[in-house]
């Protein structure tokens, strides 16, 4: 299977069909892992067709995805023509719709069987005589996902529940061969609709097999259509989640979302490919509210793994989502951290529908996307409803993270910035990299999370400003000059040119040339002569200025590799050398805002540097064009971390970069404001929100022109 082939498919729920290493895409049914809430399951349900008891050998000729829906077909020697539409709903229903069509003259009996395989160690599976049900709480990392999924064949009556097998062996193939019905003379059913008995004892390893089928008598020519899902439902303790049925013309929410997404058109097509594609982002990892700690609706960070919302991805996630129409996605994902807020005032890491762990945190920029968000949709209910907790948040920063009260951040381990693997911690402690918990190991004053908390506090004195909280503005005044300050004076290293990590044992800096030290480009903390070290420093062909940059640590570091590897080993998320689109998103940033303020070498580094991160998300490098979304790229070749898996990542912000940086046009005091810093391309922008209102936004020969629809 190639990886660049592969397919995603969601509803709009909290199940997601984006298997990140498939082997059996083209096999009926759901044979690949899918992400159930945040738990992975390596199937859902497979599918067969039978003639006498045999499976038929069924031949994938064509794959396509058309309105979120996969569309294959298959061709039997025998005749069968099958054509199977694969999808995920609103309501969580795996469903795999097949038209068959029987194209020889001759009758035929097909029975179609779907079966799935589960542990022996859970709740009895219930063998409901047309359907069966599986109760499991799913084990995932952070807490485990009650369910309740229903296999079924919904329709005329005709389906049959097969008799389940507690079966020792077997693998995860597809195979009806390997079932324990495949050598029987008939596909037997249970005698009464009640649960399984489990056997004594159960042997470990072992798996239960349980399907259901219906026989179909096909004349010459004949034709028909089923359809087989598995309906999940979350309920557990705590937890009793069931949505409504969807609209049956949108099941998938498909024309709902994209009737409320910005048509962009331009020359350049690469660049309207990842455009398309990061809407198409958003669309695939949107959740609802309503299940378990899911407060509102949110968006996660990607596949696999990362099938949930992160803190570290939501600042980004955030300046996405604010291009749609509807603010919901955006001010959500803002809402869903800070509603969850723990006791001690510290923001989860990960938000799991099941609870959350007070051990998980990351930092993040806030300050960054909030700011954003309210620039195309102000509304101060939401400033209201987060104010209380984000100021909570910045009291237990300080507490736990500058108890000195330095105005410098602290990281405590190799996690929490989600920059592992990487010299900046090294360089504090040599043992920094073996840490697996998100533990205190060290402390390090990073350059990072300082610019994150300073950004946070200056937007936090607007917002309590606006809402006219005198005595809170004035607390968050106050410490913005500290940070301010303390960043100008500790953090800037006048001999390497940029910023860097302090030590707070030593209190010197680290000396460790990091891509994070030119994050605070993008606020007001350098003065222009600072700037134009850092620039001086970014363009360097020996630092950080690769073929494909901006590499996370500078190429002249010792420890600098490009193929991610650590000591030896590729890692899954090395920060030692490859390049991040997130990182390149907040120095694009950066660039931009001293290109606004008549820089010109960094118009020159933002145009060239948005220019080769669009190219190694458009697919052109690895000679195709379909765009992706990887975590990391090689420096030097602009192929991305394909072994990773995770294809679906949302941790920059490109939307924001293209449009301002590409497109020439910037979002300030609730109006659009043509403002080129190089050669804006000609486009269309049909459907840009602002506040409450919807305009066309164009460039034609240069003039750029605004409509409201």
């Amino acid at each position: 299977m190639n990886q660049k082939k592969k397919i995603a498919l969601a509803g709009g729920g909290y199940c997601l069909y984006a298997p990140r290493y498939p082997r059996f895409v083209d096999a009926p049914g759901f044979a690949d892992e899918a992400c159930i809430g945040n738990a992975i399951v390596p199937s859902v349900f497979f599918l067969a067709f039978l003639v006498e008891g045999r499976p038929l050998t069924m031949r994938c000729t064509k794959i396509e995805t058309k309105d979120g829906k996969a569309i294959l077909t298959y061709d039997e020697p025998g005749g069968l023509k099958v054509v199977e539409h694969r999808f995920l709903t609103q309501d969580d229903r795996f469903v795999s719709e097949l038209a068959l069509h029987n194209s020889v003259k001759q009758e035929r009996e097909i029975t179609i069987v779907a079966w799935t395989t589960t542990d022996a160690e859970g709740e009895p599976v219930s063998l409901e005589g047309d359907s069966f049900r599986i109760r499991r709480a799913l084990k995932a990392e952070g807490a485990d996902v009650p369910t309740d999924i229903l296999y079924s064949n919904p329709g005329p009556k005709g389906a049959r529940c097969l008799q389940g097998f507690f079966c020792e062996g077997g693998s995860d193939r597809p195979d009806f061969e390997e079932t324990p019905w495949f050598e029987l003379a008939a596909l037997p059913t249970p005698r009464a609709k009640r649960p399984m008995e489990k056997p004594s004892p159960i042997i470990a390893g072992s798996r239960v097999y349980v399907g259901l089928f219906r026989t179909l008598t096909f004349k010459g020519n004949g034709k028909s259509e089923q359809r087989f899902e598995a309906n999940v439902v979350f309920k557990g303790k705590k937890l009793n989640y069931r949505p409504r049925r969807p609209d049956p013309k949108d099941e998938n929410a498909w024309h709902a979302f994209w009737d409320k997404v910005p048509d962009f058109q331009c020359d350049d097509k690469v660049l309207m490919r990842v455009v398309k594609h990061r809407f198409e982002l958003l669309y695939l990892l949107r959740q609802p509210n309503g299940a378990g700690t899911f407060s509102s609706p949110a968006i996660c960070e990607g596949n696999g793994q990362l099938h949930q919302p992160t803190s570290f991805s939501a600042p980004a996630v955030i300046r996405e989502a604010r291009w749609l129409q509807d603010p919901t996605l955006a001010r959500g994902t803002l809402r869903l951290f800070f509603e969850n807020i723990l006791h001690s005032g510290q923001v989860p890491g990960r938000v799991h529908m099941g609870g959350l762990d007070s051990s998980d945190f990351f930092h993040a920029d806030w300050g960054g996307g909030f700011e954003s968000l309210d620039a195309m949709h102000p509304d101060k209910a939401t400033k209201k409803a987060v104010l209380a907790a984000m100021q909570r948040y910045v009291k237990w920063i300080g507490n736990n993270r500058d108890p000195e009260g330095s105005g410098l951040t602290d990281i405590v381990n190799h996690f929490e910035a989600r920059q592992e693997f990487s010299r900046r911690y090294a360089i504090v402690d040599p043992k920094a990299d073996r840490a697996v918990e998100f533990e205190e190991q060290f402390r390090l004053k990073g350059i990072d999370a300082s610019v994150f908390r300073y950004r946070l506090v200056k937007w936090l004195h607007a917002v309590a400003e606006e809402i006219q909280e005198k005595a809170m503005a004035n607390r968050f005044h106050a410490e913005v000059e500290v940070i301010l300050d303390t960043i100008r004076r500790k953090m800037w290293d006048e001999k390497s040119g940029m910023f860097m990590d302090l030590d707070p044992k030593t209190r010197r800096k680290t000396n460790v040339k990091a891509a994070v030290g030119f994050y605070p480009l993008a606020t007001d903390i350098p003065n222009a002569k600072q700037v134009d070290k850092m620039i001086e420093m970014l363009a360097s062909r020996q630092e950080f200025w690769a073929k494909y940059p901006v590499p996370s640590i500078a190429m002249s570091d010792t420890t600098f590799e490009p193929a991610g590897r650590w000591k030896g080993t590729r890692k899954e998320a090395p920060w030692n050398g490859r390049t991040w689109p997130g990182v390149n998103c907040h120095i694009l940033e950066g660039l931009t805002y001293w290109a606004e303020r008549g820089n010109k070498r960094a118009v020159r580094l933002a145009t060239q540097l948005l220019q080769r991160t669009v190219a190694m998300l458009g697919g052109e490098l690895e000679g195709c064009d379909t765009p992706n979304a990887l975590e990391h790229f090689n420096p030097e070749t602009g192929r991305g971390s394909r072994y990773r898996g995770v294809d679906l990542n949302l941790n920059a912000f490109m939307l924001d970069n293209i449009f301002r940086i590409a497109c020439g046009f910037a979002i300030r005091y609730g109006e659009v404001q043509d403002d080129p810093i190089g050669d804006a391309i000609d486009f269309k922008l049909k459907g840009m929100p602002l506040g409450n209102k919807v305009y066309d936004v164009e460039r034609k020969s240069g003039k750029l022109k605004v409509s409201q629809q």
